[in-house]
């Protein structure tokens, strides 16, 4: 009886061994979102917010065998979306978030939070994606959105347009590129900052928001500070043929 046991036990041992042995170490998990346990939801960026600023963000994760997440990195490419268009399908590309939106993604990732996967009772790494929205409206319903700046581009005294940066045209950059401003009292810029869009684009945005001036602002009679947002729209040249 002994004998037959050790056996058995032997021949189970060496099962479980072939079966671990087979089991990938890692494997593909699509859209995350729904199997999570815990999934908390990321802090909408002040200043995107103010400047309006939404969108989808996707975050690649890894998940250890515990169901953590031990890497988290947001998707800086543009999304291809398909969309049908008198009998042909077409696709529309959405420029990448800008990157206030990905790193609250990402911080937001790394506090999720999943149940183990079991491959033939083998417990594997996944890896997949979360998908987070970012809505002004959702954020406003769930009194969680604060008051967006004023847009100062049509109440400009002097607007000068910026230059198109060669390194921006090289590689057809384009878009829209808000710059959050400070006006003092007497409607001079006093600084600027980059807020959303293209990389390549938003120091020549800035610095033609910092040569740009307004009306003084009256308050009970005193001239003031404000704030508010300016916007340019960069349009790539077409090429020399």
């Amino acid at each position: 009886m002994t004998k037959k046991f050790v056996l058995m036990a032997f021949f189970v041992v060496s099962a479980l061994s072939v079966i671990a042995q087979n089991v990938p170490k890692e494997i593909r998990g699509g859209v995350l979102n729904g199997k999570a346990i815990s999934l908390p939801k990321p802090e909408y960026p002040e200043a995107a917010r103010s400047a309006g600023m939404e969108g989808i963000v996707e975050v690649e994760v890894t998940i250890d065998e515990g169901g953590n997440v031990i890497s988290a990195v947001s998707n800086t490419e543009p999304r291809k979306v398909s969309k049908s268009g008198k009998g042909e399908d077409e696709v529309e590309v959405i420029p990448a978030p800008d990157i206030l939106l990905r790193e609250a993604a990402e911080h937001a990732a790394w506090q999720a939070r999943f149940s183990p996967t079991l491959l033939s009772g083998v417990p594997v790494k996944v890896k997949g994606t979360i998908v987070y929205n970012f809505s002004i409206s959702n954020a406003v319903a769930e009194g969680t959105a604060a008051p967006s700046l004023s847009v100062l581009t049509g109440v400009a005294t002097s607007l000068p347009k910026p230059k198109y940066p060669p390194a921006a045209a090289a590689v057809r950059a384009e878009g829209v590129v808000s710059v959050q401003v400070m006006v003092d009292e007497s409607g001079n810029v006093v600084s600027a900052t980059a807020v959303s869009g293209h990389p390549l684009l938003r120091a020549a945005a800035v610095a033609a928001a910092r040569a740009a001036t307004f009306e003084p602002k009256m308050v009970d009679g005193k001239t003031v500070q404000f704030s508010g947002v300016v916007t340019y729209n960069f349009i790539a040249p077409k090429p020399e043929n």
